[in-house]
């Protein structure tokens, strides 16, 4: 297991100094700023920097600033699933954090009582995913993600009071003492006071973090954390179980000197638990400044892009002649550089009537000298997207006009019969169902086998087009209140389905033509079927 000390080697690695946003955190420490104290923030770009590096976070944009989910992350929460303490706990929150997704599964597959926290404008302490006594496996799947809170959740007030056996929480930087670093938000430090102040969370719950290997270090600087960061008292990796031998000290409770009331709005179960310890009598006195910078202040918005040109933007359209005189004055004293041309080198092509060939002769002559008119020479061809490989096909024919691609797509689902890709055409009665290995094996003739068994009897369902405007039985037009007696019934087609082989598709005689029928089972325009872009299901 790889592991790290971050106290002892604080170098350019460890204690850079981090941008803004955290994600351009690869900048050269001069030999003066070696010996500075590692933080918090450096810690974190330290130990996303190495996840990023060494390929250990899920998705590549999706590391910095924020709880990472890691690869293996399954194997973490079956490891979970296994411990004493896990099996012993009745009532169990896990946070929403990527990484825990599979342990809340396997909550729910141990028959535990799981609580999720609550949304963001709920006055709800936290959620409890309600499940039926008998569902399946897969119904369970099915309650875990579902978007609606409507639907199988029940939110849980501050009056009823649950005692909480497990709570798991996410992590960025965790040591074998049971120090912890999160995202830097300080929201799951202020989800456990707040269990800890209504008594959901007693001395007996144990803490638990699911992190990568490469996220343990032996220890941390412990001047870095304060009374309400909160420690863990279980470790859980991919490889191994960690127990912390001495319990370290947590929050005992909310500590409402540190809050403003921009964060109250933020969390409304703050606000209504202010509310209720003030009627019992207590005294609470907020932060009077927000000092929480990286919370206050707002980002731009995501997708949201302007347009530059050179050292130039856009400027507001003068509304009188004052305005644009005063603008273009503004205008020539900001402007130090010229104007950057979008199209550079961009060669007009002769027209007819302009002497065609020795137009023709001299872009043929430059073409051949530097490879292409006008920059075509400089132009680097596009990577092509690693596709996957794919093994065989299956042939659908009898489509009628009518038909939908997404009612075969919604029949395919119902089959459990998951293609790489569909080549559409049903204008001419046919398509084709493209199937590969999605882990880089090639597919057997069981795969094969399995797939031609999902796929018997496929039929799909035609729906004629509704004519409101038709003339009902009484003779009144476009009176939709009863359904014309004229409307046909749908329609069900069966479909034919064969099985093609890639390796049949690309037979090739003695020269560069391929026989049609060969090549895809009978009809000559299969044998492209490799060239034509495939809608992915």
């Amino acid at each position: 297991m790889e592991t790290q000390n971050s106290n002892q080697n604080p170098t350019a690695d460890g204690a850079a100094p981090a941008t803004k946003d955290g994600g351009n955190s690869n900048q050269e420490v001069s030999s003066t700023t070696q010996n500075i104290e590692p933080t918090k923030r450096s810690l974190r770009v330290q130990t996303w920097r190495k996840l990023q590096e060494n390929k250990y976070g899920v998705g590549f944009n999706r590391i910095f600033n924020r709880i990472p989910d890691f690869v293996n992350s399954d194997k973490a929460a079956l490891m979970l699933a296994e411990t004493d303490e896990f099996k012993n706990a009745t009532n169990i929150k896990i946070m929403i954090d990527r990484a825990l997704h599979v342990a809340k599964f396997q909550a729910l597959l141990a028959n535990k009582n799981l609580y999720l926290p609550g949304t963001r404008d709920s006055k709800a302490l936290y959620l409890k995913v309600d499940v039926p006594p008998n569902a399946t496996d897969e119904q369970k799947k099915e309650i875990l993600n579902v978007q609606d809170v409507q639907n199988h959740r029940t939110e849980i007030s501050l009056d009823t009071k649950i005692k909480l056996d497990m709570v798991v929480i996410g992590s960025v930087v965790v040591s074998r003492d049971g120090y912890r670093i999160g995202r830097g938000n300080g929201f799951n430090d202020l989800d456990i006071g707040l269990l800890t102040e209504t008594g959901a969370l007693t001395p007996e719950t144990i803490i638990v973090t699911l992190v990568h290997d490469a996220q343990v270090v032996d220890n941390l600087p412990t001047n870095l954390f304060q009374k309400y960061d909160t420690p863990v008292d279980l470790i859980v990796t991919p490889t191994e179980v960690i127990h912390v031998d001495k319990r370290l000290p947590r929050p005992t409770g909310i500590f409402w000197e540190l809050l403003s009331e921009r964060r109250l709005k933020i969390i409304p179960v703050l606000q209504v638990l202010k509310e209720t310890l003030e009627k019992e009598g207590k005294v609470i006195t907020l932060k009077e400044i927000d000092t929480d910078i990286e919370q206050s202040q707002k980002g731009r918005r995501r997708g949201m892009m302007r347009r530059r040109y050179g050292n130039r933007r856009y400027q507001r359209r003068a509304i009188s002649q004052t305005d644009t005189e005063q603008q273009q004055g503004e205008n020539t004293e900001q402007r130090r550089f010229p104007r950057r041309r979008r199209f550079i080198n961009r060669r007009r092509r002769p027209t007819k009537s302009e002497g065609d060939q020795s137009g023709i002769e001299s872009m043929s002559q430059e073409r051949r000298a530097g490879g292409g008119g006008g920059d075509g020479g400089n132009r680097r061809s596009r990577p092509r997207k690693n596709r996957p490989v794919l093994d065989f096909s299956i042939k659908v024919t009898n489509l009628r006009r009518g038909m939908r691609i997404k009612d075969l797509k919604a029949e395919l689902r119902k089959r459990q019969c998951n293609p790489l890709g569909i080549t559409w055409k049903a204008s001419i009665g046919r398509c084709f169902l493209h199937f590969g290995n999605r882990n880089g094996q090639p597919s057997t003739d069981e795969d094969m086998e399995k797939v031609l068994t999902a796929l018997s009897n496929l039929t799909l369902t035609i729906n004629p087009p509704r004519n409101d405007n038709a003339p009902n039985a009484n003779g009144a037009e476009g009176d939709v209140g009863e359904p014309s007696p004229q409307s046909k019934p749908p329609k069900t087609i069966n479909l034919n389905v064969k099985l093609i082989k890639r390796n049949e598709k690309k037979k090739v005689g003695g020269n560069n033509e391929v026989n049609g029928d060969d090549a895809a089972g009978g009809d000559a325009s299969n044998a492209r079927i490799e060239s034509v872009d495939a809608t992915p299901v």
